[in-house]
C-alpha cells in the first residue's frame, strides 16, 4: 500500500474562532485515503481541543510558557514521531516554532498566517513577513489579506459544510445576531448602538450578540446601562456548540469590524448566509469579498444608524426583496465557499508540495 501524504497542521492554540472551525473541517474531510494529518498546538482545553483530537491521526498539545526555546525542542520531537511530509501552519507563532524543525526534518512549509487584512503591526508584522518568505508556498483567505501584506501566494477560501445547517426558522420573530469574540478585534459598540436603535422602534424583536472574551463583562455592563425594555431583549449567549441551530432562528447576523485591525474572510458572515439569515457587515477589509451590495447582503458604514434601520425595514416589510438575498447568499456560499472545491485546492496543493 502506498505510503499517505502526512500533512502536520499547527495552531497557537483551539478556540471558538474562524480559523481554528476551518483547521477542524480540513482535518475531517480530507482525504484519509491520500493524507495522514495530526495536529499541534500550544494551548489545551479549549472549544476544539476535543475535536481536535478525535479527528486528528497524530495530536500533541505542547508547553511554551517556560522559556522561547522550549516549544522548538518539543515541536522537534513531534517531527520525530510524525514524520510530516507538510507542514501547515495558521498563524505567527506557529510558523515561528516549526521553521527549523521543518529544516532539520525535510518537511515541506504551507504558511497560511494571512488569515487577515492588516491586524499585525510592529515587530510581529516583521515577524510574519520574513516567515513568510522562507515558506515553500503561501495561502492566505481573502485577495485583500496577500495585497495588504504585499506577499505573493495562493487565495484559499474559507469553506463552509453547508449540510451543518438544516433550514431557516424564525418562529414568527425578527431576531438580530452578532456571532464574535468580545475582543479589540471586534466593534461591539457599534453593534450595541444598532440594536438599541432597532429594539426602541420595535424593528427586531431580540438580539442576541453570541461568542465570549476578555471584554464581555464589559459590554454586559454596558447593556445593563441600556432601559430595561431594551436590555431585557439582548442575550448575551457565551461560546455555543450549537451555532447552526441557533442562525437558523435569526433573520439578520451583523458583523461590525475595527479599522485598525481589518476583517479577513469572516466565517460569522459566511455562516450566516448559509443558514438563511441576511448578512449586514462593515465594509472593512475583505467583506466584500464575500457580500455583493443589495445583492446577497449588505455592506454598510456601521455608524450609519439610519442607513441600517432602512436595511432593516426593507427585509423585514418586502418579504421578496428578503428572500431574493436569502436565495442569492446561498448561491454564493454554494459556488464560492464550497467546501468540497477549497479542501480538494487543498490537498492538490499538499500533493505538489510533498512531489507526489
Amino acid at each position: 500500500m502506498k505510503e499517505r501524504i502526512r500533512i502536520l497542521y499547527v495552531t497557537d492554540g483551539l478556540g471558538n474562532g474562524g480559523k481554528e472551525r476551518q483547521l477542524i473541517e480540513t482535518v475531517k474531510h480530507i482525504n484519509r485515503d491520500i493524507f495522514s494529518p495530526g495536529i499541534v498546538t500550544f494551548s489545551g482545553n479549549q472549544h476544539y481541543t476535543q475535536a481536535a483530537e478525535e479527528t486528528s491521526d497524530f495530536f500533541r498539545i505542547l508547553p511554551k510558557e517556560k522559556s522561547l526555546a522550549e516549544p522548538v525542542f518539543a515541536v522537534a520531537e513531534s517531527f520525530e514521531r510524525f514524520r510530516p511530509h507538510v507542514v501547515h501552519s495558521f498563524d505567527i507563532i506557529s510558523a515561528f516554532y516549526t521553521y527549523l524543525p521543518s529544516l532539520l526534518y525535510g518537511s515541506r512549509i504551507l504558511n497560511a498566517s494571512i488569515q487577515d487584512a492588516g491586524l499585525d503591526k510592529g515587530w510581529q508584522r516583521n515577524l510574519k513577513l520574513m516567515l513568510i518568505r522562507h515558506a515553500d508556498s503561501v495561502v492566505g483567505n481573502s485577495f485583500k489579506g496577500l495585497k495588504e501584506y504585499g506577499v505573493v501566494g495562493e487565495v484559499l477560501y474559507n469553506f463552509i459544510e453547508e449540510s451543518r445547517f438544516h433550514g431557516h426558522n424564525a418562529g414568527g420573530k425578527f431576531i438580530a445576531a452578532m456571532v464574535a469574540n468580545f475582543s479589540i478585534y471586534k466593534d461591539y459598540d457599534s453593534y450595541f448602538r444598532v440594536v438599541k436603535k432597532l429594539l426602541e422602534e420595535n424593528l427586531i424583536d431580540e438580539a442576541y450578540a453570541i461568542g465570549s472574551g476578555s471584554r464581555l463583562e464589559e459590554y454586559k455592563g454596558l447593556v445593563g446601562t441600556f432601559d430595561c425594555s431594551v436590555r431585557d431583549k439582548i442575550k448575551f449567549t457565551g461560546s455555543i456548540n450549537n451555532v447552526e441551530e441557533v442562525l437558523s432562528s435569526i433573520s439578520a447576523g451583523f458583523l461590525f469590524s475595527t479599522e485598525e485591525y481589518g476583517e479577513g474572510i469572516s466565517n460569522s458572515v459566511l455562516e450566516y448566509m448559509a443558514a438563511g439569515a441576511i448578512a449586514i457587515a462593515s465594509d472593512i477589509g475583505a467583506v466584500n469579498e464575500i457580500i455583493d451590495n443589495g445583492i446577497n447582503g449588505f455592506l454598510v458604514n456601521k455608524y450609519d444608524i439610519e442607513s441600517i434601520t432602512e436595511i432593516i425595514k426593507l427585509i423585514r416589510n418586502d418579504r421578496e426583496t428578503y428572500e431574493k438575498i436569502r436565495s442569492n447568499a446561498l448561491d454564493t456560499v454554494r459556488a464560492k465557499f464550497s467546501l468540497k472545491t477549497n479542501i480538494r485546492k487543498l490537498e492538490d496543493l499538499y500533493i505538489k508540495l510533498a512531489g507526489e
